[in-house]
């Protein structure tokens, strides 16, 4: 009886599962809730996420750091989004390790990634990423892994503005042999720029072999004392609007957030960041 509920439960999160922010259903969206808060916006931005998010990112980081993302899509336990990750600075570059795991029991998607990125100079950055992806049908349907890469690179026009690019599977790895299906190519563009100390806004531009539409992204981040942090964002895609809150210490980041889809509600999440 439990085993025909669980089945039934997969047919009606189906519609759902193709509107999770995973690299087979065509959304890879930004991981980190500062992102989430300002949009999900996220290529050229120099935090912990760059892991994640565009690799080159992470080049000037001189202390080991550890993270935590979790996002609760529609407020769904069978949606959510768990990611983790490591930097690990050398003098050589900085190193990186992440892990995702998307979806529940008959229907998952995971993501082992890592990173080398390394600055040159004081104004270029440039991130490289092995991807491990698996796809895993429960119920007996099996699995199916891949490997591909991701390239990320930024750069500093002045101390205000940053621009940042960054590609995913740009080689379109194959997902299944049957009608030659890939995983998706996912570009994005985009700009950082710091208004004064306190005001930051962010704009980026996302193409997408697997949507048609060019996605168009802004957000903006205000700082309170260099500690306390209020985001908003939108999106022409799906998501309309974002709201996000942050603390931040000598050691330790925690950051909130919330994206509304013009459908299907909120999704809240949350990330922990400790650095050593």
């Amino acid at each position: 009886m439990k085993h025909d509920t669980q089945k039934w439960l997969y047919f009606i999160l189906l519609p759902f599962i193709f509107h999770l922010n995973l690299y087979a259903t065509g959304d890879l969206q930004a991981v980190g809730a500062r992102q989430a808060g300002m949009g999900r916006t996220s290529v050229a931005m120099n935090d912990f996420w760059g892991l994640l998010n565009n690799q080159a990112g992470i080049a000037l980081f001189d202390r080991i750091s550890v993270g935590i993302s979790y996002e609760n899509r529609f407020s769904l336990k069978e949606l959510s989004s768990k990611s983790v990750g490591l930097i690990l600075p050398t003098r050589m570059g900085v190193l990186g390790l992440s892990y995702q795991h998307h979806g529940f029991d008959l229907y998952n998607e995971q993501k082992v990634g890592l990173v080398y990125a390394r600055s040159f100079a004081d104004y270029l950055r440039i991130g490289l990423q092995l991807d491990y992806l698996q796809t895993t049908l429960g119920d007996n349907y099996g699995k199916k892994g891949s490997v591909t890469f991701e390239l990320g690179i930024q750069s500093d026009v002045n101390e205000q503005l940053t621009i940042g690019v960054w590609a995913f599977n740009p080689i379109r790895v194959k997902l299944a042999d049957y009608d030659s299906e890939k995983i998706q190519a996912i570009y994005r563009f985009g700009i950082k720029w710091k208004l004064s100390p306190q005001f930051v806004a962010t704009a980026e531009v996302e193409k997408n072999t697997s949507v048609k539409p060019v996605i168009v992204r802004g957000g903006m981040e205000y700082a309170i004392k260099e500690r306390f942090f209020i985001r908003a964002g939108t999106s022409t895609k799906i998501e309309i609007f974002t709201l996000g809150f942050g603390f931040k210490s000598k050691s330790f980041v925690f950051d909130i957030a919330a994206t509304m889809h013009e459908s299907l509600g909120f999704s809240p999440q949350a990330s922990v960041l400790f650095q050593f």
